[in-house]
């Protein structure tokens, strides 16, 4: 019920949202019997003179921006005004959704609307900058996706007429991800850099993430400094015409861009017969949508040919019967992959084609019931039919140090009460939790499973539930599955910010006082110690290799490896993990004695510097010149050497490099042996994706025995690796001894399945029993997924 019952001539019916600078209602004109959008000012905006004021004006410089323009694509104004010291704009009412909440729920976008819905934002913008006005804040929160007609472009509320002289050059005005690097400069802008912005749009549309993520710091300092990540590296249905486009949009130099609404616009219609595939889906990652207003320049908008509305509708594109959008909700199943294969070869032979997602990569099988085709019958999912082999997929792109790309299993048990009155919450909820065990597996690289069993109701709440701080890109995502078993999983891979989640456990030790054991690590460790003669301060420095010596026995003493900077003898061109360089600068001292005429010499210790570099990352991890306590003097320079490798000794200790090691994963190939059929090793690669210690599982072409070659946290042999990791909570899940170790050469381990487990009654346990994952986890987890008691039996019966 709103709180007011009208302004000025409007009835009010309801609020419908609430903004930077007010609220919206929905809003009836009883003169001319028409629904209303009503945006109001808050109260709040108005307190102080000079603020009052200066929203006002921007208040009014929004009607009068938008007032200004008629077209199709954008939200009409009626009217501007005042009422009882409450200032309105009645507008447009549009009945639909905003693309920021289509891209929020991960909805997935045919082509065919992809190019639509873009065409019809550039044509507004054409408009509006033909027209003088820069909307200077194109987000998918300002795009409307109407049910029953065009795409609307709404808030002009920062729009610059080029005539005004209201907004000063030096303003920031926008919403960091979707900002131009010369917007966040605060420089002039003109209307590239909303083109710009809708280039930010399109990359979101095609890969969804945004490329630009973060804290608004961080977001703006990656828009004027990083490249993105071409779309087709997230997304393999993106072919390089479309790549060519979105680069060239989000260039950083406005000279580069696109310099026409209409030039953008034919570019994305020359780029879409290539694109025969959906879009990928993904996970938004941060949130800085909010519209920053701190201060931006402009200068007029450069005039543009309007954009043709013939090019609306592409040949080589299907258009759909309705002008409102229509996210895609089809099936990715392998078979169905092959139907559209053979069609659009059929169609054109010699045509590009890629395969769905999940027929690429069998460890992340096809969720849900099987797609037919009116002429074809589809396997089930329980009996997949042998692919063939998929075309290559482009190479990804390295990841950045600290990084590390990982798959998790997110698991949601829908008896919840909480899902009974709430089904909209069942998926998100499923989205989350397969996020927080992407950044469960990177804290299980980092502490000790007991620690980590021990403090994981802490972890939940600090890390797993922040999984955006980490998650630095969603690379692909299945479709939820409801088991057998009773419970809904979906299965996401991402680029893990593996570092950041090691600095927060750091964090946690630190002002919490939580003793976490670390997980035993390998790293190697340079050393470089030099002296200087305090006397001869532009002398060089010379290596002290008994100061060295000292410091490395004690980095021996921790278990690790001493390390030269080319690399060790039978380590190729590796570096070191750590790079420890100390400096000290020695004074001789002399003194005659009176009595006995006798010189006397010592050595002190005049100045240091010691740090400890992250060879990864070049992250100075250590630096320190505060001369150690207790600095005496030494009757030989050989003394004086020996202590000062020994007080640089005592700055590291073992748990300091173990706090900042570069975790990374153990490549271990399994050779199943035995498996009965293709069935149950489908069933066996949607186990192993779900493991806590499996990072990353992918399951090798069809073969006796078949392979699925697996990333493993921790350290050891891989048998011993694979046997606590992989085959204990097999076994616990099967009920018995199905699984044991074979011969094993190197990371090859061989695998046996038991023939007396192949009986139906056992297998049948893969799909009716909890996931693997579940035997072994901390009770906090098993609590956090499981609502049925009689599951929970299940896990705490397990051999």
């Amino acid at each position: 019920m709103a709180e007011i019952d009208s302004i000025g001539k409007y009835e009010i019916r309801r609020e419908i949202g609430r903004g930077a600078m007010g609220v919206v209602y929905e809003a009836y004109d009883p003169s001319i019997k028409r629904v209303v959008a009503l945006k109001t000012i808050r109260r709040d905006q108005l307190a102080g003179d000079d603020a009052a004021v200066a929203v006002i004006v921007r208040f009014r410089r929004e009607a009068q921006a938008a007032g200004r323009l008629n077209h199709p694509n954008i939200v009409s104004i009626y009217d501007f005004g005042e009422d009882g010291g409450v200032w309105f704009i009645a507008m447009e009412f549009v009945q639909g959704r905003d693309l920021k909440e289509c891209f929020e729920a991960n909805e997935r976008f045919k082509n065919a609307d992809i190019v639509r819905i873009m065409a019809q934002i550039l044509s507004a913008l054409d408009y509006s900058h033909r027209q003088g006005v820069i909307h200077r804040d194109v987000k998918p929160a300002n795009i409307f996706l109407p049910s029953d007609g065009p795409v609307k472009v709404a808030d002009f509320g920062i729009a610059h007429i080029e005539s005004s002289n209201l907004t000063q050059v030096g303003t920031v005005l926008g919403t960091p991800s979707y900002m131009s690097p010369e917007q966040i400069q605060g420089l002039p802008v003109d209307g590239r850099s909303d083109l710009f912005s809708a280039g930010v749009i399109l990359y979101q549309f095609l890969t969804g993430e945004r490329p630009f993520a973060g804290s608004a710091a961080t977001t703006m300092q990656k828009v004027l400094k990083e490249e993105p990540l071409s779309p087709s590296l997230l997304n393999i249905q993106v072919l390089p015409a479309m790549d060519a486009v979105v680069r060239k949009a989000l260039a950083k130099r406005a000279d580069e861009r696109f310099q026409t609404a209409q030039e953008f616009a034919e570019a994305i219609h020359a780029a879409a017969p290539a694109m025969t595939a959906p879009a990928a889906k993904a996970a938004p990652v941060g949130n800085s949508d909010a519209t920053i207003i701190a201060a931006a320049g402009t200068t007029a908008a450069k005039a543009a040919a309007p954009v043709n509305p013939a090019a609306e509708q592409s040949p080589a594109v299907a258009q759909p019967s309705t002008l409102a959008a229509t996210p895609s909700k089809a099936s990715r199943s392998p078979a169905l992959a092959l139907v559209v294969v053979a069609a659009v070869i059929a169609a054109a032979a010699g045509g590009w084609f890629v395969y769905q997602r999940n027929a690429v990569n069998v460890a992340m099988p096809a969720q849900g019931p099987a797609a037919q085709a009116p002429t074809t019958t589809v396997a089930s999912p329980a009996t997949p039919a042998a692919s063939p082999a998929a075309p290559p997929v482009p190479a990804a792109a390295a990841p950045e140090p600290g990084t590390l790309m990982i798959s998790a299993v997110g698991l949601i048990d829908p008896s919840d009460p909480r899902y009974q009155s709430d089904k909209s919450a069942l998926q998100s909820d499923l989205r989350a939790d397969s996020k927080s065990q992407l950044v469960a597996k990177a804290v299980g690289l980092l502490l000790d499973p007991k620690s980590l069993t021990k403090n994981y109701d802490v972890l939940k709440d600090r890390l797993l539930s922040q999984s955006g701080n980490f998650i630095k890109t969603v690379v692909r995502e299945s479709e939820p599955r409801m088991g057998k078993d009773g419970l809904m999983s979906i299965t996401t891979e991402a680029l893990v910010n593996v570092k950041a989640i090691q600095k927060s456990l750091n964090q946690m030790s630190r002002d919490e006082r939580i003793e976490f054991i670390r997980a035993s690590g390998d790293p190697r460790v340079s050393v470089q110690i030099s002296v200087r003669d305090a006397d001869r301060p532009d002398g060089p420095p010379q290596p002290s290799l008994l100061a060295e010596n000292i410091l490395k026995e004690r980095i021996k003493s921790f278990g690790f490896r001493t390390w030269a900077e080319g690399g060790g003898a039978n380590e190729g061109s590796k570096t070191a993990d750590f790079a420890v360089i100390g400096e000290a600068k020695i004074k001789k001292l002399s003194m005659r004695l009176e009595a006995s005429g006798l010189i006397v010499t010592k050595y002190t210790l005049t100045s240091w510097t010691v740090k400890c570099i992250d060879r990864a990352t070049g992250e100075e991890i250590y630096y320190d010149t505060r001369l150690p306590k207790g600095v005496g003097s030494w009757a030989s320079e050989e003394d004086a050497l020996k202590a000062i490798g020994a007080k640089i000794a005592d700055e590291f200790s073992r748990d300091f490099f173990l706090q900042h090691a570069n975790v990374t994963s153990r490549k271990v190939t399994l050779n199943f042996e035995g498996m009965p059929d293709a069935a149950s090793e489908a069933l066996l690669a949607r186990e192993l994706v779900g493991l806590p210690e499996v990072i990353a599982a992918t399951t090798g072409p069809p073969a006796k025995p078949r392979a699925y070659d697996l990333q493993l946290a921790g350290s050891g042999a891989p048998s011993d690796l694979v046997a606590k990791s992989v085959l204990k909570p097999l076994n616990a899940k099967l009920g018995q001894t199905c699984f044991t170790l074979g011969s094993i050469s190197g990371d090859q381990v061989s695998v046996v399945f038991d023939k007396r487990c192949a009986e139906a009654s056992v297998l049948s346990r893969f799909e009716t029993n909890p996931p693997a994952g579940l035997y072994g986890a901390p009770l906090g987890r098993q609590k956090t997924v499981v609502k049925n008691p009689e599951t929970l039996r299940k896990l705490s019966s397990s051999i």
